[in-house]
């Protein structure tokens, strides 16, 4: 984080993304250079959708995600219509459905981007587990990946933010960053700070931003997570077609 911080200058224009995840993590970089009475005009500080709507906006995409209660609500509708199976070991009461299914959605999608490599190795891992741990991971990936179908049946907006960083993550692939340098014409580079993890999805757009554009991508971990996260994000970069979609091949 040091290197960061002593990138600080005064600028006319940003040239460096600091994607921060969490707000929290933006506000105590910012305090962080007040207090040292350094000038913050070389940074833009976003997190991975605020990157993704500007890359889309760009190209003239659609970058308008439904929220949350929204996909509550549409998640209620769905099981309303048996659109979702929820098997009873998952189920909690009636009114709080809505919330499981959404949650186990949520988490699928941060762990495979709902990537079919990733799907896959999920289903085979799922499978080598011992009963009945292993029918109970099948049965998470099958509610989420029914849950984002019927979602998606339900609206034509992005089901969620996520949906944004991996249309974003597509197009970027598609025009060989020509996309990036319509949005970010002045970004050399973008650094993903405050993690102790990296997600699927945010390791799909930095690994198409490091392979289609100029700009040096560089993630700072959290105290006491860098030795995994350098022996874990070999893998999570390695996939062919990052944003791509299960759902495009079933």
């Amino acid at each position: 984080m040091s290197s960061l911080l002593g990138r600080a200058s005064a600028a006319a224009e940003p040239t460096e993304l600091v994607v921060a995840p969490v707000e929290l993590h933006r506000r105590n970089l910012q305090r962080r250079l007040r207090e040292a009475r350094a000038p913050k005009d070389a940074f833009a500080f976003v997190d991975a959708p605020a990157v993704a709507k500007a890359v889309l906006d760009a190209a003239g995409e659609r970058s308008r995600p439904i929220d949350r209660i929204d996909r509550l609500s549409l998640c209620r509708s769905a099981l309303a219509a048996d659109a979702v199976d929820v098997p009873r070991r998952l189920r909690g009461d009636a009114e709080g459905m809505p919330q499981v299914v959404e949650q186990v959605r949520g988490e699928v999608e941060s762990v495979t981007n709902f990537h079919p490599a990733r799907v896959e190795a999920f289903e085979a891992t799922a499978d080598g587990l011992y009963e009945p741990v292993d029918a109970d991971a099948r049965d998470v990936l099958d509610v989420a990946l029914d849950a984002e179908r019927a979602l998606r049946e339900r609206t034509p907006k992005a089901v969620s933010d996520t949906a944004l960083v991996r249309r974003a993550t597509r197009l970027l692939a598609a025009t060989a960053g020509e996309a990036w340098t319509d949005a970010y014409p002045n970004i050399e580079r973008v650094s993903l700070v405050g993690v102790s993890s990296v997600s699927a999805p945010q390791a799909d757009l930095l690994g198409v931003l490091a392979d289609e554009t100029d700009a040096a991508v560089t993630v700072y971990a959290r105290r006491g997570t860098g030795s995994y996260l350098e022996a874990r994000l070999p893998s999570l970069l390695d996939v062919a077609e990052p944003g791509a979609e299960v759902f495009e091949r079933r």
